[in-house]
């Protein structure tokens, strides 16, 4: 394992980097994406391309390269976020479809109520060109938006993992947190809580198969309440058409100052499909079998907010390694973490 910091506050193209929710790498162009989740508060929402040297098997620098300003349909930047006004950027997740030359990002949209006014603002997954500008949307099933009541997407919850397989043919997605109908999110002696992960069919942008995923307790508990205090996914990554890494992501207020993060495998095939079960409540799935594969709390370092993970380049070995990042959060607590692991077969 090898760790790299990038400095706090750094500023490329009149732009403040930090929030990098999402990272990918394109192998033939030995470039990566990271997206920012700066919902144009300190800068335009963006995407930067980067170049992260490997060296000795560590990371030995990381450069940005260039900043993709994202576009709405229309074709015009995303504004600075505010309160009641129902348009916000969130990026959570990005990934580079080499087959298409294109990019796939989440905007996780804002479900927030306060005495003075009220926010929505839809979740979407859309697909842009390398220029950041729009080409389409993927239209969202049944019971995946955010509503005034309590059912749908829950706030901040949206899906923070996205990856490719089989030849850039499909595309998951996995939603942060469980709907408010499939029932209570992860908490402190709490591991029943279920998610899911969704399929899609790239060329028809149509969802065609969903899965059960359960989340493991929040592993200790909160001093504060919060909305911080949660388990959810923060990330995955396809190892083949069937076969997913997870990233499971817990934070609990006030207890400690870093994040408890575990890798798992899980396998699709055989799995129960429940795009037809409206509300895990009602209709109890069966969820995918999960096996763990790394928990970073056997680093004894820090471990900040890690929310992206990519396929790197290949170790002189002929291994493969794993890349992630942090999302700082823009918070000067925080640190902007890189880690680079090697792959064992």
């Amino acid at each position: 394992m090898s760790e790299y910091i990038m400095p706090l506050n750094t500023t490329f193209q009149n732009t403040f980097v930090g929030g990098l929710s999402g990272i990918d790498y394109d192998v033939k162009n030995d470039q990566y994406y990271l997206i920012s989740d700066d919902p144009s508060q300190f800068s335009t929402a963006r995407i930067y391309t980067a170049k992260i040297a490997v060296k000795d098997n560590k990371i030995d620098s990381i450069y940005l390269n260039d900043v993709i300003f994202i576009s709405q349909e229309g074709g015009s930047p995303y504004p600075k976020y505010q309160y009641g006004k129902n348009l916000k950027a969130d990026g959570e997740s990005v990934r580079y479809d080499p087959s298409r030359k294109t990019l796939v990002w989440s905007n996780e949209g804002e479900r927030l109520y306060r005495p003075m006014d009220t926010t929505i603002v839809q979740p979407a997954l859309t697909f842009i060109s390398l220029a950041g500008k729009y080409i389409d949307t993927v239209p969202l099933p049944k019971g995946f938006h955010i509503t005034k009541q309590e059912y749908g997407v829950r706030k901040n919850a949206f899906f923070e993992g996205l990856t490719y397989a089989d030849q850039y043919k499909t595309l998951y997605a996995s939603l942060e947190e469980p709907l408010y109908q499939d029932g209570e999110p992860s908490a402190f002696q709490f591991g029943k809580a279920l998610t899911r992960i969704l399929k899609f069919d790239v060329n028809q942008k149509k969802n065609t198969a969903q899965y059960a995923y359960n989340l493991d307790a929040l592993p200790i508990k909160p001093t504060i309440e919060s909305d911080w205090n949660l388990n959810g996914i923060s990330e995955i990554l396809a190892v083949n058409h069937h076969t997913l890494l997870v990233m499971e992501r817990a934070w609990a207020k006030g207890r400690d100052d870093h994040s408890f993060v575990k890798i798992y495998l899980v396998d699709l095939n055989g799995a129960e499909n429940v795009i037809d079960n409206p509300s895990f409540i009602k209709n109890p799935p069966k969820p995918l079998k999960k096996k763990l594969l790394f928990d970073f709390d056997r680093l004894n370092i820090h471990v900040d907010n890690i929310e992206g993970v990519t396929f790197g380049p290949k170790l002189p070995n002929g291994h493969n390694s794993l890349i992630f990042c942090v999302d700082n959060n823009f918070g000067k607590t925080q640190i902007q973490q890189f880690f680079l692991f090697e792959v064992i077969p």
